[in-house]
């Protein structure tokens, strides 16, 4: 509403519950879906992860074997044949006193290792003095014991007792870089007698030993293999060592993860896998080593760990391509569900809205209706009463609105309405909250305020309505209007229901005081305020019920009707006479809503009577000033008796009608010739008059006189004194004289015994009515 801060949210109350759940649970179950594919994504990847590590592990340990294998058969043959050279020597010693004469022997020998692997075969005493090699052109030969850097190999083949694998080193005579195989020949005693060592070239193993593994080469690129001695010198790298200091590389102990994983191996192991850098060119590598204990090597082949995830993506891809789509779809569907569920989210917040503005809010002015207003009324309400904050409520009436629907139409009723309402969404403060109340009655909620306040609120409402020109019909005029107003103060014990009632009270004492003024609520005892909040909540609840009493013929005692009592049903089933509450519904101008529930209930069961015995039954019904001086209440009334008469089985078109309006004398407000023009629709249609309690002490006589009275009742007072005074017989006499001298038939209330009977019925008067034949009942 425009000017309006809602104390509320409409969509904190209306908007459903499941229309905010769904994009939460719709998103929790995408995430959801999200995770478990990516939970499913991980275990699948390391569940690749563990498949390619244990393939490569396991090929490169069978292409160990196999590369230890081929070694080990290398190493076989030479020792072999310089064992069988061993053994030619010992059985010819006259050679060795003639080293000229060993040349043929060491040729055939060489001849049979292969001249192109076995560079030379050289002999040498135990002192390490060579006496004989194969190399052509050697005059003087070496004394090994001379070479720091061959002797120590010596000494060890010389404690090895067979063939002895020695560091890779620079031949002196070869002038290349070898791997020298040494053999002790020992005598029968066991005592060492000379030296067989032949070189073979370093790269010449390595091309012979990489043609051994070229498959794996191929499958696995990267890779590496060497020949590593037990105690951590590198024999043999291929491919090469990157580095150009040779001597220092062979030299040198290694120290990398293979020397590491050799040195820590299990006594007794021949075999393992290692996994980190390695020496020769410092990049993480996954090796297998296997060791040839009978010639104190190791065996080793790697590959860098990159390779692992080659293989690694080479087998995930696929997997991965259908994860990725599957999130794409599952993407692409969540947004278009998504989407789809925001707009029926939407569509229901606006249905939501809209079901809202229809229950709330009124269609004609925008403004809020009367439930619409209950809400934000009861929600100030308990917010002033925690906070202990005061509010005010301003209720208004547009003065004599009924001569605009007459005079021009409702359409320029309903146009005055809209301006008026336009008016008031201008002029109140953004918090404020204004509602259509009734017809044309508006309500003003003031949160934070004082009853000074919602007064000056109030006056400046009412100036500013008497001075704005309204379109109607084509003209322009200037309507007033009626103000009343309450207040809550901090700690009072009201309620918002019966701070609405002080609001009616006061716009009643405005309107009674001559209209487009502003009054407060005042004069009411709390005893009548509580009385008044229990009347007002049974009327809301409808809990006025209708007890009848029958009329009697005193001439033949035929009941010829009934009068219509009020009564209140409390909340625990008791029934409360109207002598209980009608003054305070009178004081608290509640009796039109009375008259009203009355009416509809006794023209109901006339209707339904007629029906059943097809005989029309006065019904007569109490209307108080208060409703009478509302037209729109008589005009209701008048289109109800048209409704039912029209349902009823018996014609009544141009007949008097059973519903007999009665009017008590001492409510009448104005003169005889006012209160004819309120009651002249309904006389016009059928209905007839009765004066209740005529002789009571306020009676004119003018009002009989002017009004068409059909019957006249005289006041139970009068009638029980009557039963035993002649002067009040007299009286009653007189009356009924004159009642029936008019036309109009009489009715004697407050009949309770035979006597009193016998005296009216003396006396002339039609009817009686009283507890002597029957107290007011209501019908189940």
């Amino acid at each position: 509403m425009p000017g309006s801060t809602p104390l509320f949210s409409p969509a904190q109350t209306l908007a459903p519950q499941g229309a905010a759940a769904m994009p939460r649970r719709l998103r929790r179950g995408y995430w959801g879906l999200v995770g478990l594919t990516l939970v499913f994504a991980a275990w699948l990847a390391w569940i690749n992860w563990q498949r390619q590590d244990d393939t490569l592990r396991s090929t490169l340990r069978v292409e160990t074997a196999f590369l230890a294998d081929a070694t080990s058969a290398y190493l076989d043959r030479y020792e072999s044949v310089m064992s069988a050279l061993g053994n030619d020597l010992l059985t010819r010693p006259e050679l060795l006193a003639a080293p000229d004469q060993l040349q043929p022997l060491l040729q055939r020998y060489r001849a049979l290792l292969g001249p192109d692997q076995a560079l030379s075969i050289n002999l040498s005493m135990a002192d390490g003095q060579m006496f004989a090699t194969t190399l052509p052109g050697q005059r003087r030969l070496p004394n090994f014991r001379n070479m720091p850097d061959i002797w120590p190999g010596i000494e060890q083949a010389g404690r090895a007792g067979g063939l002895e694998v020695g560091k890779a080193v620079y031949g002196p005579m070869l002038h290349r870089w070898v791997i020298p195989l040494r053999l002790i020949v020992k005598n029968a005693a066991g005592q060492p007698q000379l030296l067989i060592a032949v070189p073979v070239e370093l790269n010449d193993f390595l091309e012979r030993w990489r043609r051994s593994v070229a498959a794996a080469e191929y499958a696995m690129p990267g890779m590496s293999i060497a020949l590593m001695r037990a105690d951590g010198y590198l024999l043999a790298r291929w491919p090469a060592p990157k580095t150009d200091d040779l001597p220092r590389f062979y030299s040198a102990k290694r120290q990398g993860e293979l020397a590491r994983a050799a040195r820590h191996a299990p006594d007794g192991a021949t075999s393992g896998v290692f996994s980190g850098r390695v020496d020769s060119d410092d990049i993480p590598r996954l090796g297998a080593w296997v060791r040839l204990p009978h010639y104190d090597v190791l065996v080793n082949m790697t590959v860098p760990r990159a390779l692992i995830w080659r293989d690694f993506w080479r087998a995930y891809w696929p997997a991965l391509t259908i994860l990725a789509l599957w999130l794409a779809v599952l993407t692409l569907a969540y947004r278009l569900v998504r989407k789809q569920a925001e707009r029926d989210s939407a569509q229901l917040r606006d249905r939501s809205e809209i079901m809202y503005r229809l229950a709330n809010q009124d269609s004609l002015t925008g403004l809020l209706n009367r439930r619409g207003m209950g809400e934000y009324l009861q929600r100030a309400h308990d917010r002033a009463r925690d906070h202990g904050i005061g509010y005010a409520l301003v209720l208004f009436d547009l003065d004599h609105f009924k001569l605009i629907n007459d005079g021009f139409g409702h359409a320029a009723g309903d146009a005055v309405l809209q301006q008026v309402a336009h008016l008031l969404q201008t002029r109140v403060r953004k918090e404020d909250q204004v509602a259509r109340w009734g017809g044309e009655e508006f309500l003003v909620l003031l949160p934070d305020s004082s009853l000074q306040t919602a007064h000056a609120t109030a006056e400046k409402l009412r100036e500013l309505i008497s001075h704005t020109r309204m379109s109607v019909g084509g003209a322009e005029l200037r309507l007033t209007a009626s103000f009343g107003v309450s207040a809550w103060e901090p700690g009072g014990p009201l309620a918002s229901a019966e701070l609405l009632g002080q609001c009616d009270s006061a716009l009643y004492n405005a309107k009674a005081g001559g209209r487009n003024r502003v009054k407060q609520f005042e004069g009411k005892s709390a005893q009548d305020y509580l009385q008044g909040f229990t009347l007002k909540r049974a009327i809301e609840d409808d809990r006025i019920r209708v007890a009848y009493q029958p009329l009697v013929s005193l001439a033949d005692g035929q009941i010829m009707g009934f009068e219509a009592l009020a009564r209140l049903v409390a909340e625990n089933g008791e029934v409360i006479a109207a002598g209980q509450f009608i003054d305070v519904a009178n004081r608290l101008r509640l009796e039109h809503r009375i008259d009203s529930r009355v009416s509809k209930q006794v023209m109901a069961r006339c209707s339904q009577r007629i029906k059943q015995t097809g005989t029309p039954m006065k019904y007569m019904i109490n209307c108080s000033a208060d409703f009478l001086s509302r037209p729109e209440d008589v005009q209701q009334l008048l289109d109800r008796a048209q409704h039912f008469c029209s349902t009823c089985a018996v014609d009544m078109t141009g007949k008097a009608k059973p519903m007999v309006i009665e009017i008590t004398e001492r409510q009448l407000i104005g003169d005889a010739e006012a209160v004819r023009q309120l009651v002249q629709p309904l006389i016009d249609f059928g209905f007839q008059l009765a004066v209740d309690d005529f002789g009571s002490g306020y009676s004119s006589y003018l009002y009989v006189l002017k009004l068409p009275v059909s019957y006249l009742k005289i006041e139970a007072d009068l009638v029980r004194e009557a039963a035993h005074s002649a002067r009040a017989q007299a009286m009653v006499r007189s009356i009924n004289s004159m009642a029936h001298e008019l036309g109009i038939l009489t009715i004697a209330e407050g009949i309770e015994d035979e006597a009193t009977a016998e005296v009216m019925r003396r006396i002339g008067v039609d009817w009686g009515q009283g507890y002597y034949w029957g107290r007011p009942e209501i019908e189940a």
